[in-house]
């Protein structure tokens, strides 16, 4: 007797996911575009190129771009310049908690003017943040007040990111 009662349970447990798997596949297309957009995120990103001058704070480039993503996929975006070259790889995840774990990589080729060859360097962050909050980050590698230091321009980059739905 006992044994029939094992038997019977992986078969309604089998029974139940068909049934769950087959009522997935009837969704509709509205309703699957609804669901993925009740997940989706967007991603504020905005560069500053602040000169090296403390008295001047006007960004002398200030590009703003905002990109649609879904947890756990990356987004990219280029930055080019004069002698620069900047790949910023975003990658959020939202945890069980409901805050945002973002993977931030930045990827620069800078060219010195006097030089014929680029320089590479790679900067790899794991950012732990809430939704709306900007943080920021620098792909150079570099704060204000190093940079000023070494009288090189800088690179801030702040990324936002909200909720789709929630945009504003």
């Amino acid at each position: 007797m006992m044994r029939k009662r094992n038997g019977i349970l992986p078969l309604l447990l089998a029974l139940a996911v068909s049934r769950t798997q087959a009522q997935d596949a009837d969704i509709s297309p509205n309703d699957a575009l609804k669901q993925l957009l009740s997940t989706a995120l967007s991603v504020t990103i905005k560069a500053r190129v602040l000169p090296t001058d403390t008295q001047e704070d006007t960004p002398i480039w200030n590009p703003e771009v905002t990109k649609l993503t879904i947890p756990g996929r990356s987004i990219r975006v280029r930055l080019d310049g004069d002698n620069v070259r900047i790949y910023l790889i975003c990658t959020p995840y939202v945890q069980d908690d409901g805050e945002v774990l973002l993977l931030a990589q930045g990827q620069v080729w800078l060219t010195e003017p006097s030089d014929k060859e680029s320089k590479y360097s790679n900067t790899f962050y794991t950012i732990p943040i809430s939704f709306g909050e900007p943080v920021l980050f620098f792909p150079l590698g570099l704060s204000d007040e190093e940079a000023q230091e070494k009288n090189f321009f800088n690179i801030e980059v702040e990324i936002k990111i909200v909720p789709y739905e929630q945009k504003q």
